[in-house]
């Protein structure tokens, strides 16, 4: 019996998972729910359903949030469940296949992919979104983050650490990881940004291009290890998740000193004594980081270091926003519907700014405040700190 066949021979059915599971809550079909996809892809193990494309679309509806792995009493990993699933049904699924064939050839090459993208963007973007065509997309940066100096040194050097851009900073956000490399000279470190690294996979594989991600991480691995820094830093909890769960999964290995930016800030002390103008706050917990990494207390915590922070809890932080990475494109009215219910989450804390520690939920975010007319911000964390550390800046 192989681990696939073990994993789902151990759901007992008793739908814990369903009680959670952000499209079965939406839609109370029992096929876009983590049970019923489990019961599913165990019959397509078994040879008693067959591979179809009505069966791929159930498998990849799914949001790869990660909330049932923790709800599950038997301890099945649902979405590796579902990326196995993928990886057998890739070519019956039916929707994005120029998606699937663009990220297939241009997996090691993004800065190529982008810079084309940017392209299209600027020709084609505005027209696209004002007739309703595309979702909210933010800028494409001319200049990736990690094409930024290689290495900043510190005459201060207390550490060397070294930072993990991801596709969301290197080519939406890069003012991120400026933000980033400032705090951390500010506090002594020595600071490499890494230009050999590539897309950790996430979208690839959820696209069920299982060898692609596969030697992504292997490219990875090797670059990353091969680094001498205290820690690897990274601002997208969705990339540290693949690179500390999943990459021993695919290949035996990992990076090394990987840590979610908060883990480092926290263990550090980085936002102690820092103040900032008096300012109403909310948290969105981003389900790779709640979920994914278990990391719920650490931003709180740091946000409480700030002197000025108000903090005001909203309902339901740890629900998704809605992003899901390519779910948000491949399922957009599902995705905007649960955006919604966390913008009302939002507003119900009257909060002048929500923070979060996800770039794809900033994303997310940001889109839909600024289609429903919302003033509240949507800020990472990283920017928060810098902005009390820098308030001239």
């Amino acid at each position: 019996m192989d681990e696939l066949d073990r994993q789902l021979g151990k759901c007992v059915r008793c739908g814990a998972c369903k009680s959670i599971c952000p499209t079965y809550l939406e839609t109370m079909n029992e096929t876009l729910g983590a049970r019923g996809r489990v019961a599913m892809l165990g019959a397509l193990q078994n040879n008693i359903l067959e591979p179809t494309p009505a069966l791929a679309e159930k498998i990849f509806s799914c949001m790869l949030c990660g909330a049932c792995r923790g709800k599950c009493p038997t301890g099945i990993d649902i979405p590796e469940m579902i990326y196995r699933g993928r990886s057998t049904l890739v070519d019956f699924y039916g929707r994005s296949k120029m998606l699937k064939r663009v990220l297939k050839k241009s997996s090691m090459k993004m800065d190529n992919l982008f810079s084309v993208l940017r392209k299209c963007q600027r020709l084609m973007y505005g027209t696209l979104f004002r007739a309703g065509k595309v979702g909210y997309v933010p800028e494409i940066s001319s200049e990736p983050f990690h094409r930024s100096v290689q290495v900043y040194k510190n005459s201060k050097k207390i550490g060397r650490v070294a930072i993990y851009g991801g596709c969301s900073v290197n080519y939406f956000y890069p003012r991120l990881g400026h933000a980033l490399v400032r705090i951390l000279l500010s506090k002594g470190y020595e600071v490499v940004v890494f230009k050999g690294e590539l897309c950790c996979g996430a979208p690839i594989r959820s696209m069920g291009l299982e060898q692609e991600a596969v030697s992504l991480a292997r490219k990875n691995i090797e670059h990353f290890n091969k680094v001498r820094a205290e820690a690897v830093i990274s601002m997208c909890p969705t990339c540290t998740h693949v690179f500390r769960d999943q990459y021993p999964l695919m290949t035996g290995d990992s990076v090394e000193n990987i840590k979610d930016v908060n883990e480092f800030f926290l263990e550090n002390g980085i936002a102690e004594g820092l103040e900032i103008s008096p300012a109403r706050m909310t948290f969105h917990d981003p389900c790779h980081l709640g979920y994914g990494l278990g990391i719920k207390s650490e931003p709180r915590a740091i946000l409480g270091q700030v002197r000025g922070i108000e903090l005001h809890e909203m309902r339901h932080p740890e629900n998704c926003c809605g992003f899901a990475g390519l779910f948000s494109l491949q399922y957009r009215e599902m995705s905007d519907r649960i955006a919604e219910r966390k913008m009302q989450d939002i507003a119900g804390t009257a909060a002048e700014t929500v923070v979060t520690s996800c770039p794809g939920c900033i994303m997310q975010l940001e889109g839909l405040a600024a289609s429903s007319g919302s003033e509240v911000k949507v800020r990472h964390i990283v920017e928060i700190l810098d902005e009390a550390m820098h308030p001239e800046g």
